[in-house]
């Protein structure tokens, strides 16, 4: 059985009909930069989202550092991140030299979310040290973070919010789709994403007409107008034939989740009288999870990727080597990181994508099934 861990090719399959006039209408006219179509998409996405705005942009890591930018903070300025994030999370941070940002890692919960606890408690001793605060929740594997109270928290404490929302695109908490919950939203389009381009590719959303304002202008040059420049910005702009692709995948995005929804309760069903694996659990404060990955938690992790890879079966370690313990970031202060480290040896993705079959996923289970035994 040739299993795949992700199937993109099955994507341009059910789009390329619609997608290829707009495609040849792009090359015969050749607005590559700043084409028509970013601003449809741009349009589209924001409809999607139920928000006011939408900005897109060379990719998911300069989405988090635009936004990082766009805010009015004063230095110093604390960032607070969950611990179990992908590093792309922490490193926007460090393109960023006029402001002196003091970077903090908290550990996750049991949902793979920011620990909302733990985060109000280190602010209570913490949050005098700084002039500003920035809160990054990141919606993990396609999970909501618990908005509520991290809403709760930043108010109470002064602090911005920045959702990464780049692994849940149409994920809903508090009855609204991700990104347009906290003051600014990043999202990567990466191809492997819910909603994934052909190459890199990045969208920003916010409700806020002043941060939208200043993330257009700083993701090209700091310029609203041409050859006049506000603010030291950056070469951060949507390429036109991504936007075309991100557009039409987009039409498709809501059945393709519930397909990812279809998946992950099969593999739930199936895994249910197993009590070596733990399956990704849903929290009650959530709407809609997207199941971007669907990560089991087995002791004996690396064990079985070996052995699932000798019967053809795909995996991903995400992510194997918390950031703490990255070169980059090992002076990082962490606050209490138990969970992020713990599951760091423990969780194993697997293959998980809206063209998965019922026999690929029993066939998966059942490897893994006799794997444990």
């Amino acid at each position: 059985m040739d299993i795949m861990f992700n199937n993109l090719s099955k994507q341009w399959d059910m789009i390329k009909e619609d997608v290829t006039p707009r495609l040849e209408a792009l090359f015969k006219k050749s607005d590559f930069i700043g084409g028509k179509a970013i601003g449809e998409f741009e349009e589209n996405f924001a409809q999607y989202c139920g928000i006011k705005y939408a900005v897109g942009v060379s990719n998911g890591t300069d989405a988090l550092k635009l936004s990082l930018a766009a805010f009015e903070v004063e230095s110093p300025c604390g960032v607070i991140i969950p611990a179990n994030t992908f590093i792309a999370t922490a490193l926007p941070v460090t393109y960023i030299s006029d402001i002196t940002y003091d970077l903090i890692l908290v550990d996750c919960d049991e949902y793979y979310q920011i620990d909302v606890e733990l985060l109000e408690l280190y602010l209570k001793k913490n949050r005098n040290k700084w002039k500003s605060c920035i809160i990054i929740p990141v919606h993990l594997y396609g999970h909501p973070s618990n908005m509520k109270r991290i809403l709760e928290i930043a108010e109470e404490f002064n602090c911005f919010i920045l959702e990464d929302s780049s692994q849940a695109h149409g994920a809903m908490v508090l009855n609204k789709k991700v990104g347009g919950i906290g003051d600014i939203s990043a999202f990567s389009l990466y191809p492997g994403k819910n909603l994934g381009a052909a190459g890199d590719a990045g969208v920003i959303t916010t409700n806020n007409e002043k941060l939208y304002k200043k993330v257009k202008s700083l993701r090209n040059y700091g310029s609203s107008e041409k050859y006049h420049y506000d603010f030291k910005g950056w070469n951060n702009r949507l390429d036109t034939i991504q936007a075309i692709i991100v557009d039409e995948k987009l039409k498709h995005l809501d059945k393709w989740n519930d397909m990812r929804i279809e998946k992950a309760k099969k593999y739930d069903d199936l895994f249910k009288d197993n009590n070596e694996i733990i399956t990704p659990k849903t929290a009650p404060y959530i709407n809609k999870q997207v199941y971007h990955i669907y990560a089991i938690r087995v002791e004996e992790r690396d064990k079985l990727q070996t052995y699932l890879t000798k019967h053809n079966i795909p995996t991903i370690i995400h992510y194997p080597i918390p950031i703490e313990k990255t070169k980059p970031f090992k002076h990082l202060e962490h606050f209490d990181n138990k969970k992020a480290k713990q599951y760091a040896n423990e969780l194993l993705s697997l293959p998980m994508h809206p063209f998965l079959t019922e026999e690929e996923i029993e066939y998966i289970v059942e490897r893994i099934k006799t794997f444990t035994k």
